[in-house]
């Protein structure tokens, strides 16, 4: 459901993935308000929206600012293919955030090789195809944003396969910033912690005790307190995007702390569960 649109020459192209909800369609109302025109991937089909979004996302997505492409973000091939169509129709993306994830968590002994394989190809194969097809058209002063989690700092129990296709996706974006930063491309990488959004209510249904209590020392945002803290972060050209006081203070003590410490302190936490 895209179509040719002759946008204003000033207006900006932002280009959103897994924009039908939580951080990205939170992205996307902001940026709408912002005066951009947003073009939104997202794998539902075009013609599924309706059943698939409450009113105001089905009327936000068929808007007059609002292109929708069907993509799937672990293929390439469709991938490449709907942003030489945006750079087409739209014009080359000067914001673009990669909000396509899948979380799948549980302890690893219950995770199978598909939870792996499906995290690695959506989490971090997804993000490099974005970047893959974006980077090529960005100029300078153009900006590109990796979203990771405070899970990809540091390790937590029952996140062996959503964790570390997290310390991936950072570990991506710092190399590609060093690339990118002569040509003026600013990249960032958002870390935030436990968000209100449909994905954290369906984990929180199943989420182990330990894991409950290590999540806690981040803190939980509501959306729009992510949304606030993570444009902000976007608007200053941070690198590292952290929404949330605690959640900066938990990065900050992780990153002073020998691993042995952090540790011993899972270890009496997980132990303490399981009495």
């Amino acid at each position: 459901m895209s179509q040719p649109i002759a946008t204003p020459k000033k207006q900006k192209i932002a280009l959103i993935t897994g924009g039908l909800s939580g951080i990205g369609l939170g992205l996307v109302k902001h940026y709408l308000r912002d005066n951009f025109h947003i073009a939104v991937f997202d794998i539902i089909a075009p013609e599924a929206l309706i059943e698939h979004c409450d009113k105001a996302t089905y009327q936000l997505m068929t808007g007059l600012h609002v292109s929708y492409f069907q993509v799937n973000i672990a293929n390439n091939k469709q991938v490449q293919q709907a942003v030489k169509q945006v750079v087409n129709e739209l014009g080359r993306p000067n914001l673009v955030v990669n909000c396509a994830g899948v979380l799948r968590a549980g302890e690893f002994a219950s995770l199978s090789a598909d939870d792996f394989t499906t995290s690695y190809q959506i989490n971090v194969l997804g993000s490099r195809h974005l970047a893959a097809a974006c980077l090529p058209e960005m100029q300078s002063g153009d900006h590109f944003a990796f979203i990771a989690s405070m899970a990809g700092t540091v390790g937590i129990y029952g996140y062996s396969a959503y964790g570390s296709s997290k310390f991936a996706v950072l570990g991506m974006a710092q190399c590609v910033r060093a690339e990118y930063a002569p040509k003026g491309i600013t990249i960032s990488v958002i870390c935030p912690p436990e968000i209100d959004t449909p994905m954290i209510v369906e984990e929180v249904k199943t989420m182990h005790p330990a894991t409950r209590i290590l999540k806690d020392f981040a803190g939980r945002l509501t959306l729009p307190q992510a949304i606030k803290g993570i444009t902000r972060g976007l608007d200053k050209g941070q690198f590292m995007i952290i929404p949330g006081f605690e959640a900066k203070l938990t990065f900050w003590l992780n990153r002073m702390t020998p691993v042995w410490v952090q540790n011993k302190v899972i270890d009496v936490i997980v132990k303490w569960q399981s009495c």
